[in-house]
Formats: C-alpha cells, structure tokens, sequence
C-alpha cells in the first residue's frame, strides 16, 4: 500500500490561501481518490462530492498494523499543499474546465517544497484568459 496526499485547492468556507487535504492509504492515486470522493463529508466541500484536483504520492505504507484496501487516515486538514519531489497528477484542464483525465506530472525535488498552482480553479484560468 502506497500514502497519498489528496487535495483539493483551496478550503470551503474560509478566507485564506489553504487547500483542504487527505492522507489516504491505497494501492493506486486513482484508488485514493475513490475513498475521498466516496468517504469525506459534503460540508468540506460546500455540500457536493469532493473532486480532488491533484494527487501527490508520498511513499510506502510500512505499517505493521496496515489493514487491506484504501483508506482516510487523516483529514481532512487544511494548510496549504506543497509538493517535495514526490509522484504526482493533476486533472487536465481544457478551456477553463477540469476534465476527468488525470495527467502525471514531473516535479523536481526543490529543497523546501514548492507550490504548485500552475493548475489553477476553472475561475481562476478563465479571468486570466480575459486578462492577458
């Protein structure tokens, strides 16, 4: 079993830059994905079923204890996501849109992390179309 971080830019309900994110343990991102889209509560996601933006692959699970199949081992918490050269997709954008197709992305280990909000909300990549 693999731990993943699954994430969803920005937080429901609050005025900061923070992302809302979930510790998942599964076998595949897109399996860590189901047990969020399938078990988190809608109030975090102003009240729909979440869809993450971005999936980051933080390594292996070696617990001892470690049960069979996916799940939420912590979340959702709310801090901003950073990426340290870990494994990770994001949902293609088309137009202004996110699709359901998830692309792997290549992130160099920067020492201290590194933000990635090259894949902005839909909002956020259509008022930068009309704003060249």
């Amino acid at each position: 079993m693999n731990l993943y971080e699954v994430i969803f830019w920005r937080t429901s309900g609050r005025g900061d830059d923070a992302d809302t994110i979930y510790l998942v343990r599964a076998t595949d991102f897109r399996s860590a994905i189901e047990e969020v889209a399938t078990n988190a509560s809608p109030k975090h996601h102003r009240g729909e079923r979440p869809v993450a933006h971005v999936v980051y692959e933080l390594g292996t699970d070696l617990s001892s204890s470690a049960e069979d199949g996916p799940r939420i081992l912590r979340g959702p918490y709310f801090q901003s996501a950073y990426n340290y050269g870990w494994k990770a997709w994001h949902r293609r954008i088309e137009g202004s849109d996110y699709t359901l197709e998830w692309v792997r992305e290549t992130v160099p280990a920067v020492p201290g992390g590194q933000r990635l909000r090259n894949h902005p909300h839909p909002r956020q990549a259509r008022n930068n179309q009309s704003n060249p």
